[in-house]
């Protein structure tokens, strides 16, 4: 029994030890990370600060220090996500909080002027944490400055977005209008088209009927109407009865010249 407490004693000993080391090798990642960030070299200082989160995810001194050095680099969504995570620690003073919530708010307004389309909504997260900072700490003017700056940024951003929404209206009007103006024209050439055929076809018509009066009334080279076949004939027909009828008369003559040739040579005789 006693052997066994002993051996619980060493173990127990020993874990502590292997904690306490650990968390000394914690705290000189971090305190190297500390330096590094002094230098400015921002991307050495991300890695030993990860290094000192891997045994403790939920220390508030490495997510913040981590957010920091991120925000550094303009990594500006992903250190938000570490301060948020700095935020869900165990045990932090409301002061510790409120520095938080502010980077988180610088975070969401430097991603929000490098990120138009999606810069209102991101300037809305801004002020909100801005915002949470103040009720912690109303005397951090720092807070109280950049939530005015980012208020401004906000309306600038929804200014703008009106004026989208309004010129994309009126962009969707003018084609409208456009189109309505084309199927108008296109209205217009068709009426003129069918009026031109109109015109073609009475014209058409018109001298349809013209040829058809000249072949049925033809004139000669002088202007004389030159008569048809039945007319002909006719003509043809009296003028041989007039023929006939200066025939008959000539030989009535000369029948009439013979008698009275004829009675030249008969004497008188006493009946």
């Amino acid at each position: 029994m006693k052997k066994l407490l002993f051996i619980l004693i060493i173990f127990n000993f020993q874990f502590s030890n292997f904690h306490t080391l650990q968390a000394q090798a914690d705290r000189q990642q971090l305190r190297d990370g500390n330096r590094s960030y002094k230098k400015e070299k921002y991307d050495k200082a991300e890695v030993q600060y990860r290094r000192a989160l891997e045994h403790d995810s939920m220390d508030y001194r490495g997510q913040f220090n981590l957010g920091n050095a991120l925000y550094r680099q303009k990594k500006y969504d992903e250190a938000a996500r570490h301060y948020d995570q700095a935020l869900q620690s165990a045990d932090i003073s409301d002061n510790q909080r409120s520095r938080a919530l502010h980077n988180k708010g610088n975070s969401y307004l430097k991603a929000g002027m490098e990120n138009q389309e999606q810069g209102m909504q991101l300037f809305q997260q801004a002020v909100q944490n801005y915002q949470d900072a103040l009720k912690l700490d109303p005397k951090n003017e720092d807070t109280r400055y950049n939530l005015a700056y980012a208020r401004r940024l906000l309306q600038q951003a929804q200014q703008q977005q009106q004026q989208n929404q309004q010129g994309q209206q009126n962009q969707q009007q003018n084609q409208q209008n456009q189109q309505n103006q084309q199927n108008q024209d296109q209205q217009n050439q068709q009426q003129q088209q069918n009026q031109q055929n109109q015109q073609n076809n009475n014209q058409q018509g018109q001298q349809g009927q013209n040829q058809q009066g000249d072949e049925q009334d033809p004139k000669d080279n002088k202007g004389l109407k030159r008569p048809n076949k039945m007319e002909q004939r006719k003509q043809d027909a009296e003028r041989m009865l007039e023929a006939v009828k200066n025939n008959e008369r000539q030989s009535l003559k000369d029948q009439a010249k013979k008698v009275q040739a004829a009675g030249a040579h008969h004497s008188d005789k006493d009946w």
